[in-house]
């Protein structure tokens, strides 16, 4: 990312606290209807692949446009595309209580995808501006934080909310979310932009094992959170599973952060992965009970992917250093949306074979698998053993 105002890369407090204010609203649309969405697929009628190609298609909408980062970079300035992004999000949502049917409701998410691509690219190169010098880890862990906060409100919430209050409540008060946050994105600052650059496969090399160990806990979070809402549990159970997940994620968010700039970025990438292993079997095993099995399995996923969500970005951010900001976040954020997508479309198909405990079940094991492969590699990574030094 090469930025037209590189004063804010000193630091610029008010910007980064309009950059969380609109990126908690924003993934409050996104977070609240994550689950929502699915289990609203499901009562039009779909099977258990269908329901998982409405996360799936909105993760392929996502990458698709992050892929096309090179041109979006010319056409629009950051703060045009959170605004842009945030109202993709928002405003097509109520259209959602308008039919059950697939290709309304693919239609809705794709377009949302768009939008939620527009906005976590340019959020997390704008992150790395208002961080301020030797700050990076600790900011990325508050705008991380910002993004999964929601999580904890409406991941769960939005489940117990269509169940009590009916789906359009709910398409409701997400679209109003998000349309309030592209409003609040106008008060970011203007004129700064992004490059990308080419990445070599000296590139590739050095970033692999964080990013395979990324989308890794990533899938496994997409996964449980399409599916768990309708593998058994009834709604309050399962709206209490996710948001011990959620506030897992933000505890395990906000202590990757610490650790990053006080012990070097990279170092719980791979303890991050068991940990979301051993949630994704524990929660698979006791989808029919006990309920606290339940629940703290959930817990271990939110925590460990909290870490690797942290832990991953900074060391994606300063593999690819201060001037190729714009390629390492388009990078690390399609790691994300596409491991969501393909978390829930994959184990969609697999309920189908093995049904949910099963698919769970079968999902612990290919992340340590995974895990496994991915270890030697990310021993090796340079940015594991160099603390922070800006």
């Amino acid at each position: 990312m090469s930025s037209s105002e590189p004063a804010q890369q000193t630091g610029s407090p008010r910007g980064l606290a309009v950059l969380l204010a609109t990126t908690f609203l924003a993934f409050l649309n996104f977070t609240g209807l994550l689950a929502v969405v699915p289990l609203w697929a499901s009562t039009g009628g779909l099977g258990s692949a269908g329901v998982g190609s409405t996360t799936g298609v909105m993760m392929a909408a996502t990458v698709a446009t992050q892929l096309s980062a090179r041109w979006v970079f010319r056409l629009l300035s950051l703060r045009a595309m959170m605004i842009v992004g945030a109202a993709l999000l928002g405003l097509p949502t109520p259209l959602y209580a308008l039919s059950t049917d697939v290709v309304p409701i693919l239609l809705l998410t794709a377009v949302r995808g768009i939008g939620f691509a527009l906005m976590v690219v340019a959020g997390a190169i704008l992150i790395a501006d208002v961080a301020g010098k030797g700050r990076l880890g600790r900011a990325a862990s508050y705008y991380g934080v910002a993004g999964a906060l929601p999580n904890v409100l409406a991941l769960g919430g939005g489940i117990w909310a269509a169940d009590a209050w009916g789906f359009p409540v709910v398409f409701a008060v997400t679209g109003a979310a998000g349309v309030l946050g592209a409003i609040l994105a106008c008060m970011l600052p203007r004129g700064s932009r992004a490059t990308f650059s080419v990445v070599s496969r000296h590139d590739v090399r050095r970033i692999a094992p964080t990013i395979v160990l990324f989308v890794t806990t990533t899938a496994a979070f997409g996964a449980a959170s399409t599916f768990l809402p309708l593998a058994g549990p009834d709604a309050t159970l399962a709206a209490l599973a996710l948001l011990a997940a959620s506030c897992a994620i933000v505890l395990g968010r906000l202590a990757a952060g610490t650790l990053a700039d006080r012990v070097g970025s990279g170092r719980l990438l791979v303890p991050a992965a068991i940990i979301v292993a051993i949630g994704v079997l524990v929660a698979g095993l006791s989808l029919e009970g006990p309920a606290w099995a339940l629940l703290l399995g959930c817990a271990l996923v939110g925590a460990g992917f909290g870490a690797c969500q942290n832990d991953s970005f900074v060391v994606t951010l300063r593999s690819f250093g201060a001037a190729r900001r714009g390629t390492a976040s388009t990078i690390w954020n399609i790691a994300y949306d596409g491991g969501v997508g393909l978390g829930a479309f994959g184990l969609g198909w697999v309920i189908g074979h093995l049904g949910h405990a099963g698919a769970f079940i079968a999902l612990a094991a290919a992340i340590a698998a995974i895990t496994a492969l991915c270890l030697p590699a990310a021993l090796r990574h340079p940015a594991a053993s160099e603390p922070s030094r800006h």
